[in-house]
């Protein structure tokens, strides 16, 4: 395995990373509001633009979020080793290997706990889930906004939507997989502690400085 101080994330990646993690909060927030208002105002609701902010933030953050997205799916293409689609999904036998490596050590069958200066294969293979999911809910998102203007270009590109799947299926996806990037957050961000405890290689950082360090305590 590689020593040193490496530089793993460059700077695109990291950009649309903290983009995605930004935007996807206010999304969290704003959609979960949008669904169940829980802020009360006083008056009539013509005199109230509360939830029409919310929406504003939520229309706001969902094109962020797109541009982000569309940068790191280019990334995938024309970033280093470790941010190309072949360093994420598991196409070869060693990454394969690696995959059952992990999948040992995460069940804790093993204590070998294995090392990577990129994305292990398990949790590379996990983030392209991850961005099918956001392509996903893009879609149904769109799909949803569009139907609040008939015949208008969102409605006229992802109105095809309503053919597979009606509008309370299309918002049941849309909220379902909300909750997933929430847990997937949570487990996202202690996995990530864990490891920056267990390897001292500085992964929470790197996504801050692009650099991890290689050669410490194992």
């Amino acid at each position: 395995m590689e020593k040193g101080r490496i530089y793993v994330w460059e700077i695109p990646l990291r950009l649309a990373h903290w983009t995605i993690v930004l935007t996807m909060i206010v999304l969290a927030v704003t959609g979960f509001y949008i669904g169940t208002p829980f802020i009360l105002t006083k008056g009539e609701a013509y005199s109230n633009f509360l939830m029409g902010g919310m929406r504003f933030a939520h229309f706001t953050a969902a094109f962020f979020l797109a541009v982000a997205f569309i940068l790191r799916v280019y990334w995938f293409i024309m970033g280093n080793k470790y941010a190309r689609f072949t360093g994420l999904f598991p196409v070869s036998r060693d990454q394969l290997k690696g995959m059952w490596d992990q999948f040992r050590y995460y069940t804790f069958i093993s204590n070998k706990r294995p090392h990577y200066v990129g994305h292990n294969p398990i949790a590379g293979f996990t983030y392209v889930g991850i961005y099918f999911l956001i392509f996903l809910q893009g879609l149904t998102g769109l799909a949803l906004y569009g139907e609040i203007h008939p015949g208008g270009l969102w409605w006229t590109l992802f109105s095809w939507l309503f053919a597979i799947a009606p509008n309370n299926v299309l918002r049941l996806v849309h909220h379902l997989l909300m909750w997933i990037f929430i847990a997937f957050f949570l487990v996202h961000l202690y996995l990530g502690v864990l490891n920056d405890i267990l390897e001292r290689s500085g992964i929470l950082s790197s996504m801050v400085t692009g650099y991890k360090n290689f050669g410490g305590r194992e």
